[in-house]
């Protein structure tokens, strides 16, 4: 005779069932009324995979590095009950989601004074971001530190909300500088650049200089020499969403800017002058070409054609590594003419990212030239409204 399931509801038996018949059945409904966890984070719960549920981040979003949801509902969890208060909203944690909507339509529109600038900008951030984590931290912590600018009475946290980001992107983006190849060119440019906006948007810092530093080596200069270092690396056909954007210039008319007084006859002076000081010296060819390179800058600026903010920035660009290493020990050649390059970049103020930059640079070339040559800088002065201490 064929057995009947202990639980069988199509022909039941009427007889008293045995002590292990009523283990059996037991045992059934224990197992049938055990029910799969569906507490995991939503992260998990997207990638369909299984979440520890561990708190304050579980252990998948803690390996991928990316923000978990209890980490929120803990902090919720400890604040007053909205019956007991009103809803405060500048309690509520700083989400990604904040974070990216800003940066869509506000902060990339900061970046460019073009409209297709500010358009690629966009774009190429989201495309390029999401493939790459890496981005799009540092794509957070740029836009944190914009949110900062635009609300003073939140800087501190929006501060620590970018400082945040900056750590987690430079963990990932390391390796990918020292393994540079044509998969990952695009998002390293796009990277070191950013990371190049993330310094100037901190604002001016003691003792930081941009291309140099009063006790220690320019951090900043250090990644804008990346992006060199990444564009010499790689052949320019192989960057295919960026196209190399920093390193080249689109043509276009500027808008009008008040011509510097003489210039063409204060950096004659200076080129003067620069052949004397290194006619006997190995620096003598580098030193002149800087000169007139900058020479070169100021006719594009102020003649009115050039690109967004690669204009000034493209004379450090073209300078050889003898001379931002001479200039990074504070050579007072190469000094002066650093104090030459800051007039190009107060136009430059005109970006959030960019204020106080100028006043604070020319402070630390007063500082660091010898006092007998400081005449030299009277004029670069003169042109940012610079008063010497």
């Amino acid at each position: 005779m064929q057995q009947e399931s202990p639980i069988s509801l199509t022909k039941p038996n009427t007889a008293s069932p045995s002590a292990n018949e009523h283990e059996q059945i037991d045992k059934k409904i224990t197992r049938r009324s055990h029910r799969k966890s569906r507490a995991g984070c939503k992260n998990c719960k997207t990638r369909r995979i299984k979440c520890d549920e561990t708190k304050p981040k579980c252990s998948n979003c803690k390996r991928r590095q990316v923000h978990c949801d209890f980490d929120q509902a803990a902090s919720s969890s400890q604040r007053p009950s909205v019956a007991s208060t009103s809803l405060n909203f500048e309690e509520l944690p700083i989400s990604e989601i904040e974070l990216t909507y800003h940066y869509t339509t506000s902060t990339c529109f900061s970046i460019s004074p073009w409209l297709t600038g500010s358009i690629t900008w966009q774009t190429q951030m989201a495309e390029i971001g999401f493939e790459n984590p890496y981005v799009l931290y540092l794509m957070f912590a740029f836009t944190a530190l914009h949110l900062a600018h635009c609300r003073p009475n939140r800087k501190e946290e929006y501060t620590a909300t970018a400082d945040r980001n900056y750590e987690r992107a430079l963990v990932l983006i390391t390796p990918e500088i020292a393994d540079l190849n044509p998969d990952n060119c695009d998002a390293v440019l796009v990277a070191v650049q950013m990371i190049c906006f993330i310094s100037w948007g901190r604002g001016p810092q003691p003792g930081e200089y941009l291309a140099f530093g009063r006790d220690k080596r320019s951090d900043w200069l250090m990644m804008f020499r990346g992006i060199r270092t990444t564009l010499s690396s790689i052949e320019h056909r192989q960057f295919v969403k960026t196209h190399a954007p920093a390193a080249r210039g689109k043509g276009r008319p500027l808008p009008t800017q008040e011509l510097p007084e003489e210039y063409e006859k204060h950096l004659d002076e200076l080129r003067a002058h620069v052949e004397f000081v290194s006619r006997d010296t190995a620096n003598h060819e580098d030193d002149v070409m800087a000169v007139d390179i900058l020479r070169e800058m100021y006719d594009n600026r102020y003649q009115g054609v050039d690109s967004e903010y690669h204009v000034s920035f493209g004379w450090l660009f073209r300078m050889t590594d003898d001379f931002l290493e001479r200039l990074q020990q504070r050579d007072p050649v190469t000094m002066i003419i650093y104090a030459y390059f800051v007039v190009l970049i107060r136009v430059l103020e005109q970006f959030w990212y960019m204020q106080g930059w100028t006043h604070h640079v020319m402070s630390g070339i007063w500082e660091m030239t010898p006092r007998e040559q400081r005449a030299w800088l009277d004029w670069p002065i003169k042109r940012i409204h610079w008063i010497k201490p």
